[in-house]
């Protein structure tokens, strides 16, 4: 914009010095002098003296072709000035959208980083969302996998309910439990068996200092009933001390 502004004013100032050079060339030509066949106003009335026109004196060395050169030279010189201000303003004004177009790309930039930590903020959201999504669908999954489970476990329960109760076995002895014997209750729990308990039993017994040793046979007799091979878990023992039952 600044150079065309330029380039503009020295086309003028160049077309200027053109026409002055022109105008030297061809001075104005200067106006024919009055004719001596004229006669002024005044001259038919006799005794009278012919009124002349006082004309201003002249500077000296200023001829009619200078003061033309003057004028156009103050011509010039006030254009030149209309040119000065109008190139003084031409440059605010640039100087004016500059300011603007630097203001428009701060603008920008701020609007980039906002629609940039808007984009990543939104696509954390979504992650977000995706990673829920897997969570529910998950426990949906689980869900219904324990679902599956309890109503395996109730159809179990629902066997042994309906099933008909075992008869008790026992092992060929009908005798009751002795009527009074000291013993120590155990709760049956799981992975034992009758053998794993007198084992304990015995040796707690021996690190009393209790002299003797339970047998199953004693155990069968302090628990009418039992059955050796089926124990089953939180049923309840007694365990006879030793020499309690012969």
């Amino acid at each position: 914009m600044r150079s065309q502004l330029k380039i503009t004013t020295w086309i003028t100032v160049v077309g200027f010095g053109a026409f002055l050079i022109a105008a030297q060339e061809t001075p104005p030509t200067p106006e024919p002098p009055a004719s001596a066949k004229s006669k002024p106003k005044n001259a038919s009335k006799p005794g009278k003296a012919p009124k002349t026109k006082k004309t201003p004196p002249a500077t000296p060395g200023t001829t009619g072709s200078d003061r033309y050169f003057l004028e156009q030279i103050r011509q010039l010189r006030g254009e030149m000035e209309e040119l000065k201000g109008a190139y003084n303003l031409q440059i605010r004004k640039v100087m004016a959208l500059e300011t603007e177009v630097r203001t428009l790309r701060t603008a920008n930039e701020t609007l980039k980083r906002e629609n940039a930590l808007k984009f990543a903020s939104n696509k954390s959201i979504d992650e977000l969302a995706a990673k829920i999504m897997e969570l529910d669908k998950n426990r949906l999954n689980d869900l219904d996998v324990t679902n599956k489970q309890i109503d395996a476990i109730l159809q179990t329960v629902k066997k042994l309910a309906a099933a008909p109760p075992a008869t008790p076995r026992h092992n060929g002895s009908t005798n009751p439990a002795p009527a009074d014997f000291k013993a120590r209750e155990h709760v049956v729990q799981s992975g034992e068996f009758l053998s794993t308990i007198l084992e304990a039993y015995n040796a707690a017994f021996k690190a009393e200092g209790l002299s003797g040793r339970v047998t199953q046979s004693q155990v069968l007799k302090a628990n009418p009933g039992l059955d050796p091979n089926r124990l089953l878990v939180r049923q309840k023992l007694l365990i006879p001390l030793p020499g309690e039952i012969k």
